[in-house]
């Protein structure tokens, strides 16, 4: 770039600099493929090209390890720099004068700090109450039972909240700005007079939730009373969000830089605190919440392997299938390992050694394998017809992002259902709209779902962000990744991919839309067609759920047979409306 310009904002930024240019002299020379450009990965060891590059729209993405994004997403990647020096290096490779207005980070990172510090002071009075074996003898009774000593309390820094409604608030005193990062960490809250506070925490074991660096971002309180909720954990916060954050990840340092070779994904703390103490340190726990996108994310940065650990109970089987999702988007291959006699990992590792334990791991199965014997299961005690089992059988494939193991079980799937394979293949073919085969099929591109295809047409084309058909979008797009997009769309019309990209502030959304864009998937030129192809889409999402609510409505018929009369009337009035309403739509 010639003259030392002077730019106003990171947008126009980005218009006046090269991603190419950019990896090019400070990473890899991109080769030209198709119409853009492959490169070694720098965030994975690479050893044949597997990240795109399109310089057009100033974006990166690698199908192996799914990094992607930006200019200013890479170089904040690569060189491991804050949002501030990533700015600086923009302006001293490509010559740019950046207002230092520009500079100034998103968060405040001294208002985070005094929260750790607070966090930290309130768990180390958690853990001194805990300590005090005589006025607390039923939490340490609990977590004897749960095989923790003394010495395993003090070392994950364990604590107890008494049986108290103002412990804390009254520590605090009179002190505003304690109160202020009390409230906002959600420890203390107002009473209805808006004038007194109360504690969060009462009468309840406590797990202090940390990240990688150790920082303590916020609590799990388990009841040793009679309360309905056995878990709670403190709210979200600045520094804390149960979407992005996993139980365990702080231990991970016990490693001594090991990568390994998988990650235990197990239900409770207790689960991840037994692992711990058994020399097991890749495991890890959700909060309360369903896997999600960031996690799966965080994950990936580890390994591609995970073996979910959860209980045998229907709400664990559950749960281990619905966090498939996430885990197979980022290209993980997802194994089960289900314990005898409905045991958790702590109750387990409590009677058995821990060789055992890892004996079983290893024999862990392919989490889709058992999916199928679920599938089959259910087909066999006819709470699921032949059709619906598809269905679900398709629901979840579309999910898998590695090319050979799909092909894998759609083979297996199609003999144990004695369905021929190219009938599987065509219904998959009809639910989701196919991506473009010409492309190396070695990358594992995903099969894009309807609502897949209507981000793609929305971010690659602006001229077909129609406000109306955008609202209606939201209206029936329902997963947390296609909704926020669309969000960012509505308040953002005229931004190209790159600007929407940097906008996003979760990686695992991040990652997920990148890897959207570079699906190579064939969108008409023209807009009518465009706007066509998206009303089809948004005219089969809404096919589906009308489908996904009829079944769940005839199994609620089919099942209960001690429905009142008003229940099955309400029932049968209700289908009646949705199929109705399908018809209109057929």
């Amino acid at each position: 770039m010639s003259s030392y310009e002077k730019y106003s904002d990171k947008d126009d930024i980005l218009s006046k600099t090269s991603l190419k240019e950019y990896i090019d002299k400070n990473w890899s020379e991109c080769k030209k493929s198709g119409s853009g450009y492959k490169v070694l990965c720098p965030f994975h060891d690479d050893k044949t090209p597997s990240m795109q590059v399109s310089d057009d729209k100033g974006l990166y993405h690698c199908f192996v390890c799914k990094a992607g994004g930006n200019l200013i997403q890479f170089i904040k990647e690569f060189k491991n720099l804050t949002y501030p020096e990533t700015l600086e290096e923009l302006s001293i490779f490509f010559n740019i004068k950046i207002p230092r207005n520009t500079y100034v980070p998103v968060k405040d990172k001294t208002l985070n700090k005094k929260m750790y510090d607070f966090n930290n002071k309130i768990s180390q009075f958690f853990s001194r109450f805990l300590l005090d074996n005589e006025r607390n003898s039923k939490p340490i009774k609990y977590l004897q039972e749960r095989g923790f000593d003394k010495e395993d309390i003090q070392e994950n820094s364990l604590g107890f909240a008494p049986d108290s409604w103002n412990t804390i608030s009254s520590t605090i005193g009179e002190k505003e700005e304690l109160k202020e990062i009390a409230l906002s960490l959600g420890l203390i809250s107002l009473k209805d007079n808006k004038k007194d506070f109360y504690d969060f925490f009462r009468n309840r074991i406590i797990f202090p939730i940390k990240n990688r660096q150790g920082n303590i971002l916020a609590f799990a309180g388990r009841t040793i009373g009679d309360d309905k909720a056995k878990y709670i954990n403190s709210k979200e916060s600045e520094i804390f969000s149960k979407r992005k954050i996993l139980y365990g990840l702080n231990n991970f340092n016990k490693l001594n830089g090991r990568k390994p070779k998988y990650i235990f994904i197990v239900e409770g703390y207790t689960d991840v605190l037994m692992m711990n103490k058994r020399g097991l340190y890749n495991v890890v726990a959700t909060m309360g919440t369903a896997l999600t996108l960031d996690h799966a994310n965080e994950i990936k940065k580890i390994t591609n392997k995970v073996i979910l650990c959860y209980d045998s109970d229907k709400a664990g089987i559950d749960s281990s299938f619905k966090n498939i999702e996430p885990l197979y988007q980022f290209g993980i291959e997802v194994f089960s390992l289900r314990l005898d006699n409905g045991e958790d990992p702590c109750s387990y590792l409590q009677t058995n050694t821990i060789d055992h334990f890892i004996e079983k791991a290893k024999k862990s199965n392919l989490i889709m394998e058992e999916y199928m014997d679920y599938l089959k299961d259910k087909l066999i005690e006819k709470e699921l017809s032949i059709d619906e089992v598809v269905d679900n059988f398709v629901g979840k494939i579309k999910y898998v992002q590695n090319y050979i193991q799909r092909d894998e079980f759609i083979n297996k799937f199609a003999s144990s259902f004695s369905i021929s394979k190219v009938k599987v293949e065509s219904i998959i073919n009809k639910e989701f709209i196919k991506n473009d085969s010409s492309e190396d099929l070695v990358l594992g591109y995903r099969i894009l779902s309807p609502q897949d295809v209507i981000i793609k047409v929305f971010i690659e084309f602006i001229d077909s962000r129609d406000e109306q058909l955008i609202k209606k979008c939201l209206e029936v797009l329902k997963t947390d990744f296609h909704n926020e997009i669309i969000e960012i769309l509505h308040t953002n019309l005229n931004a190209d991919a790159s600007t929407l990209i940097g906008a996003i502030t979760d990686d695992g959304v991040s990652s997920m839309l990148s890897d959207l864009v570079f699906t190579p998937f064939e969108i008409p030129k023209e807009s009518i067609l465009r706007k066509k192809l998206i009303e089809d889409c948004i005219k089969k999402i809404e096919l589906n759920s009308i489908k996904d609510l009829k079944r769940v409505i005839n199994l609620k018929l089919s099942k209960n047979v001690d429905l009142l009369e008003n229940e099955e009337k309400s029932l049968l009035n209700e289908l009646k409306n949705l199929i109705e309403k399908e018809k209109t739509l057929l």
